[in-house]
């Protein structure tokens, strides 16, 4: 869009606003701004549908792959010298058509997750983003719960479409910082104290993967992936970030 790109080079020089991106449990990426008055704009940026038609496609590969050691290690058995039969090398090519199937979409997840990480980023006036860096990532409690959770790599190709992106609006190295993730997801932004999962706003009683956090220091809940972002974008006035700007996982 001409107008937002004119909008973001005649505004890079006086930005100030951070942003933090959590990878949210239900949604690809959690996006928190701190504006200039100490409150927040958000949003979540979901795709579940697809994410839902990568995990079926994943779970497929799941089931060839297991298939196809199964017959080769039947085959090899039992004709160690004999290259392995028509059957076997058939299944192989139909694992490799639907491994081509999930990076397509990979590729179609990533443009359109990215594209809108990156336009709502403009239209909030930000300068510095911050990810979780997930190259050391263990997987959050109660992750296993959704099918359409990130892997690493898929995570670590979303942020570099924005980076792209951003790149080319004219932020050095796309203004992006990755930051060790650690406790983001259980202490609270406002107070700094550990915290629990919970299943609603009103709930108190901790639930693994609850889509709510809860702070008894400060009797408060908060949405858990954004508690998580709001965290993430602290993570550098307290430790310097584990990467340089614009290194991707």
């Amino acid at each position: 869009d001409a107008e937002l790109l004119k909008t973001s080079l005649l505004s890079l020089n006086v930005r100030k606003r951070k942003a933090g991106i959590d990878r949210g449990l239900r949604h690809s990426m959690v996006v928190s701004v701190k504006n200039e008055n100490d409150d927040y704009s958000e949003t979540m940026i979901g795709r579940q549908e697809l994410f839902e038609k990568r995990e079926r496609l994943r779970q497929q590969t799941r089931i060839l792959m297991s298939q196809i050691v199964l017959k080769r290690n039947n085959w090899e058995r039992k004709h160690p010298k004999l290259q392995p039969p028509a059957f076997i090398l058939k299944k192989e090519r139909e694992l490799e058509s639907v491994w081509q199937k999930v990076r397509r979409l990979d590729k179609e997840i990533s443009h359109q997750v990215a594209s809108e990480t990156v336009w709502f980023c403009e239209q909030q006036g930000v300068k510095t983003i911050y990810f979780e860096d997930l190259r050391s990532f263990q997987g959050k409690g109660g992750m296993r719960r959704h099918s359409w959770n990130l892997s690493t790599n898929l995570w670590g190709i979303m942020i570099e479409g924005v980076r792209y992106r951003r790149e080319a609006l004219g932020h050095r190295k796309g203004g992006i910082w990755l930051v060790n993730p650690a406790w983001t997801s259980q202490i609270c932004h406002v107070c700094g104290e550990k915290g629990v999962r919970v299943e609603d706003e009103t709930s108190t009683e901790e639930r693994k993967g609850g889509e709510y956090f809860h702070c008894s220091e400060c009797d408060e809940h908060f949405h858990a992936d954004v508690n998580a972002a709001r965290n993430i974008m602290h993570v550098q006035q307290h430790n310097k970030p584990s990467a340089v700007p614009g290194r991707t996982a």
